[in-house]
């Protein structure tokens, strides 16, 4: 190849290069100022914002969900900073005034701010004084054209006469009277609001105003957004079909089908019913009527309108291909845990409704407190699941399985082996059923030689390795609507697993009841939490139970008053050339928390205070060695992507002994990423 010319060649000057460079730097040391984004805005950062009654006076409501919706508020590690308009202190006047409103306060005056700015150090300071006023009441309530056979349902949802006024509160209540009726067949259901606000007796009347309209069918079906799934096989997964009756409650059970078949990212089913839709905070005008909608003497016109609606499923197909990263930690007192896995979804792989799915988690115990040959090691699970929804009927999915997982006991290793076909169905909203018939094959490594009087007496088993088959059972029912760290709903599961005569090595009943409830103290803010747990493993055979049905407690997602497997009854252990005392596993475990949450919304720190309550038995009774109970107190850390729980515990009381916190061994720390209950 002939070289280039040397006309052609390009020529670097060192000079100018640096030339270039150093001016590049100059230009990015240059100050940088903020320039307005609005008319009159300024470049003075808003270093604080406070809000108080008159002389000082302790306001009636509370003021914390209000500052996040202020247009001129400090900066945090989740909000952007604010900079000082004067445009925006006349809108935040206005938000405060509404603000108070909205929960009854008709009189409330919003004095004019006391602006504070720093010049030099561009900064401002912002305090608000407010006279509340006095707080209206409900004097008169109505509901009007309501259906004979649902109007008990409907006041129930009514606001109370002399109860405060809450705009908030009330708007919803026509919202949820409408998604009532929708949801026993009147698609069209509306309800309308009118305010009369008497400020002479310092009080409102409410009227609720009914139109059902007629119990609606469904006319044309549409599908939109179906690609890899035909859109025939979205209507047979829905269970809709032209000229049958529809309802809010049909429409939810048809999205929460869709999205169970693990072939869609979500799934929405709409009308062109005429009916409003809740949007949260924005106004409300209590629901516009036209001018036919009203008569003469100023009454209400019921609508006319086609019973026959035009339905549309829309579907957004999840990807084909999904992979996803997953990282943790979990730490106690004797143990580190780090944890990493995957999971890839092949949606589809064989055929619209024919998906794969692989799971893999890794992770390693380090010591803390124990030798490095008794607690540490590798230790984790691989899975594969085929997945066919629909296979029996519309919403029984079908699955077949195959498990392998290694876990880390201290001191010893179980694995194990199981395989084997199963079903899953979607019962009803938050009510989930699962059956799964499974071979399976486990190995106890390091487990121990027991003398033949322990083995008796703690049920063990006479061989370290079992195999036959298993009947999984579980049934769950779930309403928190958040499963980290839950203000509110339930979770209620009770789980079964048999291993029968004749079929296994080794036979036993599992038992695992567990029960979970939120009690809000204060919406979206804090509540109580309850826990109750229970497991019995029943019916043992000669040849023992083996290590993998046996119940272990403790650890940071369960008594917080031990390290992780370690609430269980102890048994000796020998080599040969030492002995050691180990825990087994018990037949019968109980673990209980009660747990005071203070979870501010969009903050990053929370706080708990807990009690826990245990007990693990070798036989039916968990309290047979007596009581264990700790309490403690807790930080919570919300990230953008990881949920972190610090917990510092005392147990004091050690299956039903009194410890003092004269040593460490009761004092206890635990770290862990994830839910609690």
């Amino acid at each position: 190849m002939r070289p280039p010319d040397a006309s052609t060649r390009t020529r670097h000057n060192p000079f100018s290069t640096a030339l270039f460079v150093l001016l590049l730097v100059l230009v990015g040391c240059r100050p940088r100022v903020r320039q307005p984004i609005v008319p009159g805005e300024t470049d003075i950062k808003v270093q604080k914002v406070s809000i108080e009654g008159e002389g000082g006076k302790r306001l009636s409501l509370d003021t914390s969900p209000l500052f996040v919706k202020l247009g001129l508020r400090p900066g945090s590690a989740i909000y952007s900073d604010r900079y000082f308009s004067t445009f925006r202190v006349a809108e935040d006047r206005r938000r405060l005034r509404s603000f108070w409103e909205i929960s009854g306060y008709f009189d409330v005056e919003v004095l004019d701010p006391k602006v504070d700015i720093d010049e030099a150090a561009k900064r401002a300071t912002i305090s608000w004084t407010v006279r509340e006023g006095p707080r209206y009441t409900n004097a008169a309530v109505s509901l009007r054209h309501a259906p004979p056979e649902h109007e008990a349902a409907l006041q129930k949802i009514l606001p109370k006469i002399h109860e405060p006024v809450d705009l908030e509160v009330s708007r919803r209540r026509r919202y949820n009277m409408a998604e009532a009726l929708q949801r026993e067949g009147f698609g069209h259901a509306r309800v309308f609001t009118r305010f009369y606000v008497d400020r002479e007796h310092k009080s409102i009347h409410q009227h609720f105003f009914v139109d059902t309209g007629p119990r609606t069918t469904i006319g044309k079906l549409i599908v939109t957004g179906a690609r890899k799934v035909p859109a025939d096989v979205v209507l047979e997964r829905a269970g809709l079909q032209e000229g049958s009756p529809y309802s809010g409650a049909i429409k939810q059970r048809a999205e929460i089908a869709l999205i169970d078949s693990g072939a869609y990212a979500s799934a929405i089913v709409s009308t062109n019913a005429d009916t409003e839709l809740f949007i949260g905070d924005v106004p409300d005008t209590g629901g516009v009527m036209t001018d036919d909608q009203i008569d003469a003497e100023g009454n209400m016109v019921p609508r006319k309108l086609n019973p026959a609606l035009d339905v549309t499923v829309n579907v957004v197909e999840a990807p084909n291909v999904q992979f996803r990263v997953r990282v943790g930690v979990d730490v106690d007192p004797r143990r580190i845990d780090p944890v990493a896995g995957t999971s890839l979804w092949l949606r589809n792989a064989f055929g619209p409704m024919h998906h794969l799915q692989f799971d893999v988690r890794a992770g390693y115990g380090i010591p803390l407190r124990d030798s490095f040959e008794d607690f540490s090691g590798v230790y984790g699970e691989a899975s594969a699941r085929y997945v066919r929804p629909g296979l029996f009927g519309r919403t029984w999915d079908f699955r077949l399985s195959a498990r392998f997982r290694d876990v880390l006991y201290p001191g010893f290793h179980l694995r194990e082996v199981t395989a084997g076909p199963g079903v899953r169905n979607t019962l009803a909203p938050g009510l989930f059923f699962d059956l799964d018939t499974l071979f399976r094959a486990g190995w106890q490594v390091n487990f121990g030689a027991f003398d033949p009087a322990a083995t008796q007496a703690f049920a063990l088993p006479t061989s370290n390795s079992s195999r036959g088959g298993e009947l999984d059972i579980g049934l769950v029912y779930d309403t928190r609507p958040d499963t980290i760290e839950a203000l509110s709903g339930q979770y209620l599961a009770a789980r079964l697993a048999v291993s029968p005569p004749g079929i296994a090595t080794h036979q036993y009943v599992q038992v695992l009841p567990e029960a979970r409830l939120m009690i809000p103290l204060k919406p979206d803010f804090s509540a109580l939490a309850f826990r109750v747990s229970g497991g019995w493993v029943l019916f043992k055979g000669d040849e023992g139970v083996p290590l993998g049905p046996r119940l272990f407690g403790g650890g940071a997602f369960g008594m917080r008053g031990y390290s992780r497997q370690r609430l269980s009854p102890e048994a000796v252990a020998c080599d040969g050339t030492a002995c050691r005392t180990i825990p087994v596993g018990g037949l019968s475990l109980f673990e209980a928390s009660i747990e005071a949450r203070l979870l501010p919304p969009q903050k990053q720190l929370g706080f708990i205070v807990f009690n826990d309550f245990g007990g693990a038995g070798a036989r039916a009774n968990p309290f047979e060695s007596g009581l264990s109970a700790a309490v403690g107190i807790g930080a919570r850390a919300r990230s953008w992507f990881v949920p972190i729980a610090l917990d510092f515990a005392y147990r004091y009381l050690d299956a039903g002994k009194f410890e003092a916190p004269t040593s460490i061994d009761p004092l206890l720390v635990f770290l862990r990423i994830g839910e609690a209950f």
